[in-house]
C-alpha cells in the first residue's frame, strides 16, 4: 500500500479499477442498468482478498461509491460479503503509522464522492498531483493513499450499510434519513415527490413518537410533527386518521415534557414555523447521533442557527408540541367536523330576508384569499337552497353558486363540506346530458360560454365574469346586465343546471 508522495513521472500500468469504475458510478446514481449484486460481489471478493495490498484504495472506495445501494437494495448475503471486505481492511491498516494530520475521508463525502469516478484511475498513474493536469482535489494524493485513509473510508462504507455500527467517522446523516428528510421537504413544500404518499409519511412518524415518547427520537419526532402539522391541517390530507395520529403523538408526549425548565430565555429557543422544510430537515437530523453530529457542525459553521441544546430542550419541545396539537385540533375540526354556517344568516341575508348576492358570490370568486369561507358561502347557499325558498330565481342562484363553490376549486371539498354538498346536490333532479338530445340552446348555455370567454382573455383580479352574471341574474334591476347577456330561461335550462350539478358531483366524488 503506497503511503508517501509519488514522485516524478514514470510509466504506470494502467490500474485494474478503471475497467470497473463507470459502473461503480452508474450503482452510485442508480443508472447502471447491469446486475448490481455482481459487480458488488466482484468488488468485494477482491478486497477481501488482499484487504491491505495495493489495490486496496480502488477496491475500497469502490464499495463507498456502492454502498448507498448495498445498503438499500443488495441481498443480505452481499451486503454481508461487502461488510466483511470492509471490516479486514479497516483492521488491517487503521493503526498504521502516518505522518499526516488529516485525510481526506474526513471531510464531507457527499461533496468528493461524485468525482471518485474521474480522481480513482489517477491516484496511481504514477503522476504528483503537481504534475497532473486533471488532478483537482485539494488534497494531495499521498494521503488518499495513506493507509490510514482508506481504512477510514472502510469505515465510512461500513456505516452508510449498516449505520451505527463502526466508529471513528466524520459524522453523518444516515443514508435513509437523507432520502427521508428529502422526502418530508417534499410534503411540506406541497409537492410530495411521486412515490412519497404524505399521509403514510406522517403517520409514520406519529406512530413512532406514540410507541415511545420518552425515547431517544422523542424531539426529532415532535420537530417534524411540528414542521408538518399545518401542512396535514390544510386540507391536503383527507383521511381523518393522519390527523388523529398526530394529534395523538403529540398528546402521548406532553406528559414527559411537563414541569420541565431550561436555562434558556424564550429568545434563545429556535425559531419555528417561517421555514417548515428547514425545520423538517432539522427533526430528521435530530434522529440519529450522525444526524445531530452534522447539526452541531452546523451551528459551528452558521453562527445564526440555535444551537442543538435548545432544539432538545424539553421547554423548547413542550411549547412546540401543544402548538402542534392545537392546530391539529382546530383543523380537523374544521376538516372533518360539523361546519356551521348559521352565522352567515346575518352577514348574507339583507334585514328584509333577500341575498346580499355581491357578498355570497364575492366570498367564492376570492377562495384564493379564504379557502374555508368560499367553502362555507357554497354550504350556506347549498343548505338555504335545500330549504326550499319560495322565489325559483333565488332557488336557481343558490344552486349555481353552492356548484362553483365546488368547481372553481377543481378538488374535492373537506369532509366537513363534503357530506352535506354530496347529500344535497345529489338529491337535484337534474336534466339529460350533453348528447342525449336536441336542446335550443345548443352549445350557448352561460356557464360554458364564460369558461371559453375566461380562456381566451385574462381578468384582473377584482373582475369576475360569473359573480357579475350570477348578481345580475338574481337581482336584474341592481346590477347591470354584463356582457354577453343571457335570459333567464336560458340559466334555468335543465341541461345548463344539470351539467353544474353533475360537475360538481364529479368533483365532490373524485372523479375529475
Amino acid at each position: 500500500m503506497p503511503a508517501t508522495a509519488l514522485s516524478a513521472p514514470q510509466e504506470s500500468p494502467e490500474p485494474e479499477c478503471v475497467h470497473f469504475v463507470d459502473d461503480w458510478h452508474g450503482i452510485l446514481h442508480e443508472t447502471y442498468g447491469g446486475d448490481s449484486d455482481r459487480v458488488v460481489l466482484d468488488c468485494a471478493s477482491r478486497l477481501v482478498a488482499d484487504p491491505a495490498g495495493e489495490g486496496a484504495y480502488a477496491w475500497t472506495l469502490g464499495l463507498v461509491m456502492m454502498a448507498a445501494h448495498i445498503g438499500r437494495f443488495s441481498r443480505k448475503d452481499v451486503a454481508a460479503a461487502a461488510l466483511e471486505a470492509l471490516y479486514a481492511t479497516d483492521r488491517r491498516l487503521r493503526e498504521v503509522p502516518c505522518g499526516h494530520r488529516t485525510h481526506p475521508y474526513e471531510s464531507d463525502l457527499d461533496d468528493r464522492i461524485d468525482h471518485f469516478v474521474d480522481d480513482l484511475p489517477l491516484l496511481t498513474n504514477g503522476l504528483t498531483e503537481g504534475q497532473d493536469p486533471d488532478w483537482e482535489d485539494d488534497a494531495p494524493k499521498e494521503r488518499w493513499l495513506c493507509p490510514r485513509d482508506i481504512a477510514g473510508y472502510a469505515r465510512v462504507a461500513i456505516d452508510i450499510i449498516a449505520p451505527g455500527s463502526v466508529g471513528g467517522i466524520p459524522p453523518r446523516l444516515p443514508v435513509r434519513d437523507a432520502r427521508r428528510a428529502e422526502d418530508l421537504r417534499s410534503i411540506v413544500w406541497d409537492y410530495p415527490s411521486a412515490a412519497v404518499d404524505p399521509a403514510q409519511e406522517l403517520s409514520t412518524y406519529a406512530r413512532n413518537l406514540v410507541g415511545n415518547p420518552l425515547g431517544y427520537h422523542r424531539a426529532g419526532l415532535v420537530v417534524i410533527l411540528h414542521a408538518a402539522c399545518w401542512y396535514a391541517a390544510s386540507g391536503r390530507i383527507r383521511d381523518r386518521r393522519v390527523l388523529d395520529a398526530m394529534a395523538d403523538a403529540l398528546e402521548a408526549v406532553l406528559p414527559g415534557l411537563g414541569g420541565a425548565s431550561c436555562a434558556h430565555g424564550g429568545g434563545e429557543h429556535p425559531e419555528v414555523g417561517r421555514d417548515t422544510a428547514e425545520q423538517a430537515t432539522v427533526g430528521i437530523h435530530l434522529l440519529s447521533p450522525g444526524g445531530r453530529g452534522v447539526y452541531r457542525h452546523w451551528h459551528r459553521e452558521e453562527l445564526e442557527t440555535a444551537p442543538l441544546e435548545a432544539w432538545l430542550c424539553p421547554v423548547f419541545l413542550a411549547a412546540i408540541a401543544r402548538e402542534a396539537l392545537d392546530h391539529l385540533r382546530t383543523g380537523r375540526e374544521r376538516l372533518f367536523g360539523l361546519r356551521d354556517t348559521a352565522h352567515l344568516d346575518g352577514v348574507l341575508l339583507s334585514p328584509g330576508g333577500r341575498l346580499d348576492i355581491e357578498r355570497l358570490t364575492r366570498a367564492v370568486r376570492f377562495r384564493c384569499r379564504d379557502g374555508q369561507a368560499a367553502e362555507d358561502a357554497g354550504l350556506w347557499a347549498a343548505r338555504r337552497f335545500a330549504a326550499g325558498p319560495a322565489d325559483p330565481r333565488e332557488r336557481l342562484v343558490l344552486l349555481l353558486v353552492a356548484c362553483w363553490s365546488v368547481t372553481s376549486g377543481e378538488e374535492a371539498p373537506p369532509e366537513a363540506v363534503h357530506r352535506d354538498l354530496r347529500a344535497i346536490l345529489g338529491a337535484v333532479r337534474t336534466g339529460p346530458a350533453a348528447g342525449a338530445g336536441p336542446c335550443p340552446h345548443g352549445d350557448a348555455h352561460p356557464w360554458e360560454v364564460l369558461g371559453e370567454l375566461a380562456g381566451r382573455r385574462h381578468f384582473g383580479f377584482h373582475e369576475d365574469p360569473y359573480g357579475a352574471h350570477l348578481n345580475h341574474l338574481y337581482a336584474p334591476g341592481e346590477y347591470g346586465a354584463p356582457e354577453p347577456s343571457f335570459g333567464l330561461e336560458v340559466w334555468g335550462c335543465p341541461r345548463h343546471v344539470g351539467e353544474r350539478v353533475r360537475g360538481a358531483l364529479r368533483i365532490i366524488d373524485g372523479a375529475h
